[in-house]
């Protein structure tokens, strides 16, 4: 199976991490997402709808909207929290701009063989690559107006893609055994693609104590 893969790059400061990506992997996940499936007589259909809610940024001038589910929305929030707090404890430890990466992947994952556990297999892949720094309070106001802008054009970049009659999306089956390799059927009211988020950061060499900077990979359960 090719998997399809998305990078997008932005410079941000440390109170912007967590709004800039939610942003990102919420307008994604709201393309990725189904809602609740009814399987019948062979057939698939839809027995519910995709409520939907706005969120307003607090740091950007940015508004988009999530679908409306507070579990969803956790499976997002956590693994983004954590990922921006690692750069932020490294940019406080060094005083120096880092970087890091984050990424939402939509997976296929189809029992293993002879007894072994599920082999996920990538279908779509999208990364956000950051580097974070410290403005100062004159350069502050410009940088999140050009930021602002920036994250509407990818926006509007991803909303072409995950919308382009190309982009591969997994058949879904006759019945929710034959479809729970390919959607999270967790989640109460919506059926969205499994996905999972993982991040890069880079650790503080004074924190480490080491002469150089190790990576620290850290991934959530799909």
């Amino acid at each position: 199976m090719n998997c399809e893969e998305h990078t997008y790059s932005f410079t941000v400061e440390g109170p912007e991490i967590e709004e800039l990506v939610s942003a990102c992997f919420h307008t994604i996940l709201f393309h990725r997402t189904l809602p609740t499936l009814d399987f019948r007589d062979g057939s698939v259909s839809y027995n519910s709808y995709l409520g939907t809610r706005d969120v307003d940024c607090e740091h950007l001038r940015l508004a988009y909207v999530c679908i409306n589910s507070d579990q969803l929305t956790n499976k997002v929030s956590n693994p983004v929290r954590s990922f921006a707090e690692s750069l932020r404890a490294e940019i406080s430890a060094t005083g120096r701009e880092t970087s890091g990466s984050i990424v939402l992947e939509f997976a296929v994952h189809r029992k293993g063989t002879w007894g072994l556990s599920s082999e996920p297999s990538v279908w779509e892949r999208w990364t956000i690559l950051l580097t974070v720094k410290s403005f100062t309070p004159e350069d502050r106001e410009q940088h999140r107006l050009q930021l602002s802008e920036q994250v509407r054009e990818q926006l509007l970049s991803m909303l072409e893609v995950v919308n382009s009659p190309n982009a591969y999306m997994p058949s879904l089956g006759s019945s929710q055994l034959e479809t729970e390799h390919i959607i999270e059927f967790s989640i109460p009211n919506i059926s969205p693609y499994r996905f999972s988020i993982t991040y890069q950061s880079s650790p503080s060499q004074l924190r480490a104590g080491m002469g150089f900077a190790a990576r620290r990979l850290l991934k959530y359960a799909q």
